[in-house]
């Protein structure tokens, strides 16, 4: 069952991780644009802003999905250095209770203000194929779309932590020298 879910873990978070990083190469080359028109050009761009500043937002959502399913967040690891066994688990169960119920949340709040939103657009940015204004509720999808994706993550690497046997001990002593 695990490695059913590693599998599709792994399909799943390398798109994501392609997208976010697409995201960013296309963030940086509308930055960029926005630069040259207004000091170069003179004439500054009226949608590269507010389209940068967008796929930025989609861009950080998807990518906390992968940092998460990484575990590269932040994190304060000296109880789970010194725990073992049952107690390991019960913290693990702990935190990862309390991180589902956060992103389960901003699921929720996410689809509400999505939908709450549905018909306002986003000023200064029009469609490219048929000339429409684009609803602003495409920027608010980001939340619960990242916040969903982020609960597999964390599902998943949850599922790979309670299996893998506990690893050997670490103190701050036997850190390695800066």
């Amino acid at each position: 069952m695990l490695s059913v879910l590693r599998f599709l873990d792994r399909l799943l978070m390398g798109a994501v991780m392609i997208v976010a990083a697409a995201l960013l190469v296309l963030a940086s080359c509308i930055s960029m644009w926005q630069v040259i028109t207004r000091f170069a050009l003179e004439d500054p761009s009226t949608w590269s802003e507010v389209a940068s500043r967008s796929l930025i937002i989609w861009m950080v959502y998807l990518g906390v999905a992968v940092a998460i399913r990484k575990g590269s967040l932040m994190s304060v690891e000296f109880l789970y250095e010194i725990s073992r066994g049952t107690g390991r688990k019960l913290l693990l169960a702990a935190i990862s209770g309390v991180s589902l119920g956060v992103l389960l949340v901003m699921v929720w709040m996410g689809w509400e203000m999505a939908h709450r939103v549905r018909f306002q657009s986003i000023a200064g940015v029009l469609d490219p194929i048929n000339g429409q204004r684009i609803s602003i509720a495409w920027l608010y999808a980001a939340l619960p779309i990242g916040a969903a994706l982020s609960v597999v993550a964390l599902l998943t690497r949850t599922a790979e932590l309670f299996v893998e046997p506990d690893p050997p001990a670490a103190s701050l002593r036997e850190a390695e020298p800066v």
